[in-house]
C-alpha cells in the first residue's frame, strides 16, 4: 500500500506557504506541500469529515485533533471519460478517527463521494469529482481544521462517468487511490439545495455567535449572541419587504454554527451578499459606536484585536491567518464588498442619527475574519453598537431599536444592490 501511495504521491520538501490553490490538469501535476503552522503534533485524529455541496461548488472541512501538514494534489480526467477528476489532500502523521467513515456518497453534480484512507503515517482524503474549475485548500487553527474549497467548471457537460462502486474505483488497477481507501461509510445529510430562482437574489444573513458561544457580554448580562439573532430575524423581514429577494439566515434559534459553516452557506446557495451581524465589546465600557468590515489585511492594531476576538483565536494566530490571505482573496469581491460595506455604514448611521443621539460613525474598515474567509459574494461584517457600553448595551436588548437598525442595514443593502443592479431601482 505505501507502494502504491508513493506511485502517485512522491513528497516533495515543504516551501514556505500555507494555502494550495490550482487549476485542474489533465495528468498528474507536481505536488504542492504545504507546511502548517509551528509545533506540528504526532499522533493526530482526523475526527470528522463535514461538507456542503451543490453543483457548482463544494466546501469540504477536515477536523484534526490537532496541527498537521498536508500536500494537496490533482489528478485529470481520462481521455476517454471513464474517469473523472480527483483531488486528494495527504495529511502527514495522522489517522482516521474511529467515527471517520471511509466513504461518503455525495453525487450532487459536482462531488461524486469524498474517501478516506490510511497508509505509512499518512491519512489520504480524496474527492471524486465531476468537475474541477479551481480550488484552494487552507489550514486554519483553533479548531484546528484543513478547509478544501472546489468551483466546478461552469463549461464542463452534465454528463458524469458512472457511478464508481463502494470505495473500489471504476475497475481493478485503474485506479490505486482506491485500492489504497477501505470501504465502508454511513453518509452525512447535506444542506438544502441551491433557493436562487427566476433571477431573484439571495442574500444570506448571519446571526454571529450562538449555542455554547455566547460572543460578548454585556455588564447587564446580555448576550450578543442573543441580540444579534433578533437583529437577524428583523432584517430578514425588512430585506423581504423593501427587496424582491430570497433572505436566508445561516441559524433561526440558539444554536453553535462553525464560522466555516456560515460561509459555505452562503456560497452554496449561491447568495449575491453575505451579511454578519455582530454587536462589538471592549474592555472599556466608554467606547461606543457602529463600523462596518470586510475581509482584508488588518491595517491597525484595533481590526487586528476584533478579528481575534470574533474569530475566537488569539493575535497570533490572526497573524498566521494574514499570510495566507493574498492566496485566500483572489476571488473574494473585495471591492464589491468595500462598496458594501460602505452603503451599509451610511445608512445605518445616517438613519440611527435621526432617532438617536450619542451615534458616532467608527467608518468602514478591513479584517481578517474567518467567516467571511472563502466567500465568492460580496460580503461584510456588521458591528452595530457596543455592548460593552452601558447606554449601547440597552439599545440593543431594546426592540424598537432593533427593528430600526434592521431597518437601516435594508436600507444599505437595498441602495448597494441597485448601485449594482442586482434589484430594480423602483
Amino acid at each position: 500500500q505505501l507502494e502504491l501511495l508513493d506511485r502517485i504521491q512522491p513528497v516533495a520538501p515543504a516551501p514556505r506557504a500555507e494555502v494550495t490553490t490550482g487549476k485542474p490538469a489533465m495528468s498528474a501535476a507536481p505536488p504542492r506541500t504545504v507546511a502548517p503552522p509551528p509545533s506540528v503534533e504526532s499522533g493526530v485524529r482526523v475526527q470528522k469529515v463535514r461538507y456542503w455541496s451543490n453543483p457548482s461548488y463544494t466546501r469540504i472541512v477536515l477536523d484534526l485533533s490537532g496541527k498537521a501538514e498536508f500536500v494537496a494534489n490533482v489528478l485529470g480526467s481520462s481521455s476517454d471519460g471513464s474517469q473523472g477528476y480527483r483531488l486528494y489532500v495527504d495529511l502527514k502523521k495522522t489517522r482516521p478517527g474511529t467515527g471517520v467513515p471511509g466513504e461518503i456518497k455525495i453525487s450532487d453534480g459536482l462531488l461524486k463521494q469524498v474517501r478516506t484512507g490510511y497508509s505509512g503515517g499518512k491519512t489520504r482524503v480524496v474527492l471524486d469529482l465531476n468537475s474541477l474549475g479551481d480550488y484552494k485548500v487552507f489550514a486554519l487553527g483553533n479548531p484546528n481544521r484543513v478547509v478544501i474549497d472546489i468551483r466546478g467548471d461552469q463549461t464542463a457537460t452534465a454528463k458524469s462517468s458512472p457511478p464508481a462502486s463502494r470505495g473500489s474505483g471504476p475497475a481493478s488497477g485503474q485506479d490505486d487511490i482506491a485500492r489504497l481507501l477501505k470501504p465502508g461509510a454511513s453518509p452525512t445529510k447535506p444542506l438544502p439545495g441551491n433557493t436562487k430562482k427566476n433571477g431573484i437574489p439571495v442574500i444570506v444573513v448571519d446571526a454571529g455567535h450562538g449555542g455554547k458561544d455566547p460572543g460578548a457580554i454585556g455588564k447587564g448580562g446580555t448576550y450578543e449572541k442573543t441580540v444579534v439573532l433578533a437583529l437577524a430575524k428583523k432584517l430578514r423581514k425588512e430585506l423581504k419587504k423593501i427587496m424582491k429577494c430570497e433572505v436566508i439566515l445561516t441559524r433561526d434559534r440558539d444554536v453553535f454554527l462553525d464560522l466555516a459553516e456560515r460561509t459555505a452557506i452562503a456560497n452554496k446557495h449561491s447568495a449575491d451578499i453575505f451579511i454578519s451581524i455582530h454587536a462589538n465589546a471592549t474592555k472599556s465600557r466608554k467606547p461606543y459606536g457602529i463600523e462596518t468590515y470586510f475581509l482584508n489585511l488588518a491595517k491597525e492594531d484595533k481590526a487586528a484585536e476584533l478579528a481575534a476576538k470574533e474569530n475566537g483565536t488569539s493575535l497570533q494566530e490572526v497573524s498566521n491567518l494574514e499570510a495566507i490571505l493574498f492566496d485566500l482573496m483572489a476571488n473574494s469581491k473585495i471591492n464589491e464588498s468595500s462598496r458594501l460595506a460602505a452603503a451599509v455604514q451610511l445608512s445605518l448611521v445616517q438613519n440611527m442619527k435621526k432617532k438617536y443621539s450619542y451615534i458616532k460613525d467608527l467608518g468602514v474598515r478591513q479584517g481578517p475574519f474567518y467567516v467571511l474567509l472563502g466567500a465568492t459574494m460580496p460580503s461584510v461584517l456588521v458591528e452595530t453598537a457596543f455592548i460593552s457600553n452601558p447606554r449601547e448595551e440597552k439599545r440593543l436588548m431594546n426592540a424598537t431599536y432593533q427593528t430600526r437598525a434592521a431597518a437601516a442595514i435594508a436600507a444599505g443593502i437595498k441602495a448597494y444592490a441597485q448601485q449594482m443592479n442586482l434589484v430594480a431601482s423602483r
